[in-house]
C-alpha cells in the first residue's frame, strides 16, 4: 500500500477516526491491529508476516532475559542471539539471492520466489536497536510484548521509515494522547506538504532523469551531468516527501516520530551533510555500528577504516546490488579523503580572497559538498536505473564540442521530449526553490504555517491542493526507499 494512493489515504483516515474512538487504554493494541493489517494488505506481505513476528518475538524476548540477568556470558549470549536473527533475516531475504549470483555456484541457487517483506531493512534495524539499547542499560524492558510489537510494525514507519529508538517512542504510547485539532491540522499540513514534495516536485523530475539513465549508452554529457545533478535534488524532494507524509499521520495519530532530514544542502562540508541526510539511519549507524568499531577513539588509519565500514554498511543496507555497496564505499573515501585534509584546507583558507566574505564562502563551500553528493549518488542512480556507472562517468566527458549554449539547448530539448510540457519546467523550478527556503535550517513548515493568521492558513492550504491536483504526477513509480 503506497502512500501516495487514495486507498492509504482511506485507510489512515478510518484508523484515525477509529483510534480517537476507542478508549484511551485500548489505541496501542488497536493501532497494532491496523499495523498488521497495513503489512497484510499485500497477499505478498500476507505469507511473509511470520518474518514480522520472528523478529518482533526473538528481539523481546532476548530483551527480557538480557534486563533481568546480571551474568555478562548471558546477557551476550542473548544479545548475540537477537544480533543473528535480525542480520540473519535481512541476509536471506534481502542479499540470498546476490550472493548466491555472486559467489554460490552450485553451493547456494539463485531463487525466483525469494521476495523481502516490506519494511525489511527498518523494522529489523528498530528491533535490534531495542535490544542493543537493554544491553547497555540505556532503556527500560518492555514487559508488554504488544506495546513492542507496535514499535516495531507500527505502519507509518513500515514504508519509508525512520527508524525509531524505543526510548522515544514508548513514553507517547503509554500516555496515547487525546485528540488535538491543532495538532491534527498541522499534521495534515505535513501530510500535504509532502505530497506536494513528492509529487509535484520528485515524480516530475523523475521523468527526465529516468529518460537519461534508462540510455546511458547513446547520451551525451551535458545530459548525464544535468541528470545528475537533478537526481540528487528528486532524491531528496521524494524521500524527504515522503517522510513528511508518515511524520504527518504519526502526528494525527498522537505520535512524534524522529525526524530524517534537517536541510542537509545547507551542508558546509560533507560530514556536515551526513549529520542532516536521513539522520535516523546514520544516527543509528554511529551509535551501533561506528562507535562499537570505536569511532575515532583509536589511531588515524582505524579510525578511517571505521568511517569506510559505516559507509559501506549503509550502501549496502540501501539494496541488493554492487553498485550500492560502490556508493557506500564512495561516501566513505571522499569521508576520509576529508578528514586528511582538513587541516591543509583550513591553512589554505586563509589565502582564498573569496572567502573573507562569509556569505560568499559558505555558497562555494555548500557547491561542493553538494557536488561530491552528486558525484558519489552517481552509482546510487545506476543501481535503481540499472546503469553501468563507468559509461556514466566516461560520457559525462563527451559531447560538449559546441559549448554550454549548445549543451543548455540539448538538455532542455530533452526536458520538453521525455514528457515535462511546457510550463512545468518553471513550476519544478519555483516549486524546488520554494521548498528549499521554506524548510531553510531546518524550519518545520506545518508548525510556521500553524502560526500564521486564519487567511493566510486557508490560502497556503488550498494553494498547496491546487498544486497536487494541477501538477501532480499521478500513477508513476513508487517510492524508491519502500523497497528497502
Amino acid at each position: 500500500m503506497e502512500v501516495t494512493t487514495l486507498l492509504f489515504l482511506g485507510f489512515f483516515a478510518a484508523v484515525a477516526i477509529l483510534n480517537y474512538a476507542l478508549p484511551r487504554v485500548a489505541r496501542p493494541c488497536f493501532l497494532l491491529a491496523a499495523s498488521y493489517a497495513f503489512f497484510c494488505w499485500s497477499p505478498t506481505n500476507r505469507a511473509l508476516l511470520p518474518v514480522l513476528l520472528t523478529a518482533t518475538a526473538v528481539t523481546w524476548l532476548c530483551g527480557l532475559v538480557i534486563g533481568k540477568s546480571r551474568q555478562k556470558p548471558v546477557r551476550v549470549l542473548f544479545l548475540t542471539a537477537a544480533v543473528l536473527t535480525c542480520v540473519g533475516l535481512l541476509v536471506y531475504y534481502k542479499y540470498w539471492n546476490l550472493l548466491a549470483d555472486s559467489f554460490g555456484g552450485t553451493v547456494a541457487a539463485h531463487r525466483d520466489d525469494l521476495i523481502a517483506p516490506m519494511g525489511l531493512g527498518y523494522f529489523t534495524l528498530a528491533a535490534l536497536s531495542y535490544t542493543i539499547d537493554v544491553y547497555r542499560r540505556r532503556c527500560r524492558v518492555e514487559p508488554n510484548l504488544l506495546h513492542y510489537a507496535l514499535f516495531v510494525s507500527f505502519f507509518p514507519t513500515l514504508v519509508t521509515g525512520p527508524i525509531e529508538r524505543y526510548p522515544h517512542f514508548r513514553p507517547q504510547m503509554e500516555k496515547s494522547r487525546r485528540f488535538s485539532y491543532s495538532r491534527c491540522a498541522g499534521g495534515a499540513f505535513r501530510m500535504l506538504w509532502g505530497y506536494i514534495k513528492k509529487m509535484v516536485l520528485a515524480d516530475n523530475l523523475n521523468l527526465y532523469i529516468k529518460t537519461v539513465y534508462t540510455s546511458v549508452a547513446g547520451m551525451p554529457g551535458p545530459q548525464l551531468v544535468a541528470a545528475t545533478l537533478l537526481f540528487a535534488i528528486r532524491l531528496y524532494m521524494e524521500f524527504s516527501g515522503c517522510c513528511d507524509i508518515v511524520i504527518g499521520a504519526a502526528r494525527i495519530l498522537g505520535y512524534d516520530l524522529l525526524e530524517n532530514f534537517r536541510s542537509p544542502f545547507e551542508a558546509v562540508n560533507f560530514s556536515d551533510f551526513w549529520s542532516r541526510w536521513h539522520m535516523s539511519l546514520t544516527g543509528w549507524l554511529r551509535e551501533y555500528v561506528y562507535f562499537s568499531l570505536g569511532g575515532s577513539r583509536c589511531n588515524a588509519l582505524r579510525h578511517m577504516l571505521n568511517l569506510v565500514i559505516v559507509f559501506a554498511v549503509s550502501g549496502l543496507w540501501h539494496g541488493a546490488d554492487w553498485r550500492y555497496l560502490q556508493w557506500g564505499l564512495a561516501c566513505g573515501v571522499v569521508s576520509v579523503v576529508a578528514q586528511l585534509t582538513r587541516a591543509p584546507r583550513r591553512a589554505l583558507e586563509r589565502y582564498n580572497p573569496l572567502y573573507r566574505e562569509p556569505a560568499i564562502k559558505h555558497f562555494i563551500q555548500r557547491c561542493m559538498t553538494y557536488l561530491l553528493f552528486c558525484g558519489t549518488l552517481v552509482f546510487f542512480a545506476c543501481a535503481l536505473y540499472d546503469a553501468a556507472p563507468g559509461e556514466v562517468f566516461s560520457g559525462m566527458l563527451t559531447g560538449w564540442e559546441g559549448g554550454l549554449s549548445a549543451a543548455w539547448q540539448s538538455v532542455t530539448g530533452l526536458i520538453y521530449a521525455s514528457g515535462i510540457d511546457g510550463r512545468m519546467p518553471v513550476v519544478l523550478i519555483c516549486g524546488c526553490a520554494i521548498v528549499l527556503a521554506a524548510e531553510h535550517n531546518g524550519t518545520n513548515v506545518a508548525r510556521w504555517v500553524r502560526k500564521q493568521c486564519f487567511v493566510l492558513r486557508w490560502t497556503l492550504y488550498y494553494a498547496a491542493a491546487a498544486a497536487i491536483l494541477f501538477f501532480g504526477a499521478f500513477g508513476q513509480s513508487a517510492f524508491i526507499y519502500q523497497q528497502f
